[in-house]
């Protein structure tokens, strides 16, 4: 996510409607190959496709509705998941020889604020793919009213994110959030309501990327330079394991980085903490300053929490009324935008190492994992100089493979639900949890909480 500096309130932000277009569409999904051959992206869905052909030829029938629930570990999803639903599928319907009523088109939820620092032409694609914007740190009503009759209508199928963000690890999932469930058992009481008989089935569908030859001259070359960028001696070329020196040499550029965070926001680490106890007292401490300053409670996961923040900070940058304001109230109004903007910083800072852990690449210390811990590294740096880092050489061409997990039928659900909503959230949640985690290449341990431990 790039850095934007604040200096001025600006007016509030208006809401993005849904304007579907299928010539956008198709224009789009002609230009999706050629943007993987520049990115020597490879693709592989074939599966998945032929699997999702069958099930969109049933919805589009009228025989069921569609609840499509992806793993979100990078900023390509929506463009691997465009070319599934837009290429993928159609090819796949023709090898089956399964008759498509009709094209593919779906509505799905993206973040309100995807267009603020990706630019209005992304905002205009989202809006013209089928896209609804949501505020996630607030109870955006309209959004979640427009996907719950989306869903409910069933004339396409509705897509999520559950995971709500990127956490850019393609071997570790981040918390779900539980607003995929509470769509779900609203649209099949809809269903109900309205005598509707066909069946509500959530989709879960993986997401993994790596690496299609592993280059590790090219890793080895671009850890020195980050060890030269942060003032690190040169280690030892002589060692008996090259997996446990990059491992220990991505710790100790980690470390390096916290340091000098931690020196930052002036904290005092017990020399006892690991590394890990160390981020995750940084991402709380930062966390807590922000909320302080906003007057927000300090409760939920740290993904929620971010997410109130962000929140807050943009109720106080856009402003109704601003342009009308008399000039000490807009000057004070300016003011108060520059102090959410710092806060926003800090927030931002702490995101950059959700995902930043060393047991990520002591647990199964591969190239995929260490050149993902390593672009992290480079992004967060990256962000805080404000200004591009030059990751050379390449570490290679990628791969990304994507499959469908088993559906899970919602309203056979319904009566838990009805007699306790709560846990029948909960066990809907983990049902998918438990799908989404199957669909990963290591599956044994696969879930992350606040502090990046299991």
């Amino acid at each position: 996510m790039p850095r934007a500096s604040t200096q001025n309130a600006r007016p509030a932000l208006r809401r993005l409607p849904t304007r579907p277009s299928r010539m956008v569409q198709a224009v789009v999904s002609r230009l999706l190959p050629l943007l993987f051959r520049s990115q020597g992206l490879e693709l592989s869905h074939r599966d998945a496709a032929e699997a999702l052909a069958e099930a969109f030829a049933a919805q589009q029938s009228g025989a069921c509705n569609l609840l499509i629930a992806f793993r979100h570990p990078s900023t390509r999803d929506p463009v691997v998941m465009a070319d599934l639903f837009w290429n993928g599928i159609p090819r796949a319907a023709r090898r089956l020889k399964l008759q498509l009523p009709g094209p593919i088109q779906l509505s799905f939820l993206y973040d309100r604020g995807i267009p603020i620092w990706a630019g209005p032409v992304i905002g205009w694609l989202l809006q013209r793919s089928g896209g609804i914007a949501i505020h996630r740190g607030r109870l955006d009503r309209p959004a979640l009213a427009q996907a719950r009759g989306a869903l409910a209508q069933g004339r396409y199928p509705l897509v999520v994110a559950p995971e709500g963000a990127t956490n850019n690890l393609s071997g570790e999932m981040a918390p779900l959030e539980p607003g995929v469930a509470q769509l779900a058992f609203w649209a099949a009481e809809d269903l109900e309501k309205a005598n509707d008989e066909r069946p509500l089935e959530v989709l879960p569908i993986g997401i993994h990327y790596s690496w299609r030859h592993p280059n590790w001259i090219a890793l080895e070359a671009r850890l020195a330079t980050l060890e030269r960028h942060l003032g690190i001696p040169s280690p030892d070329a002589d060692s008996d394991n090259s997996e446990t020196s990059t491992r220990d040499r991505l710790i100790q550029i980690g470390m390096n980085l916290l340091k000098a965070l931690e020196q930052l926001e002036r904290l005092k680490p017990d020399p006892a903490q690991t590394f890990n106890e160390r981020i995750d007292a940084y991402r709380r401490h930062g966390l807590a300053k922000a909320e302080t300053h906003f007057g927000l409670r300090a409760v939920g996961n740290l993904q929620e929490r971010c997410r109130r923040i962000e929140q807050a900070a943009w109720d106080r940058i856009y402003r109704e009324g601003v342009d009308q304001l008399p000039p000490l109230e807009r000057s004070l109004a300016d003011w108060e935008a520059r102090e959410a903007d710092l806060q926003l910083t800090r927030m931002r800072l702490v995101e950059h190492f959700t995902s930043v852990s060393g047991h990520y690449i002591s647990d199964r210390p591969d190239f995929d994992r260490f050149a993902e811990m390593l672009l992290l590294v480079e992004e967060a740096i990256s962000w805080i100089e404000d200004k591009p880092w030059k990751g050379q050489p390449s570490l290679g061409p990628q791969r990304v493979e994507v499959q469908l997990g088993r559906a899970l039928p919602v309203r056979p659900r319904l009566n838990q639900y009805r007699s306790n909503r709560r846990e029948a959230m909960q066990v809907f949640m983990q049902d998918l949890e438990q799908a989404l985690v199957a669909l990963m290449p290591d599956a044994s341990r696969a879930m992350t909480t606040d502090a990046g431990e299991v």
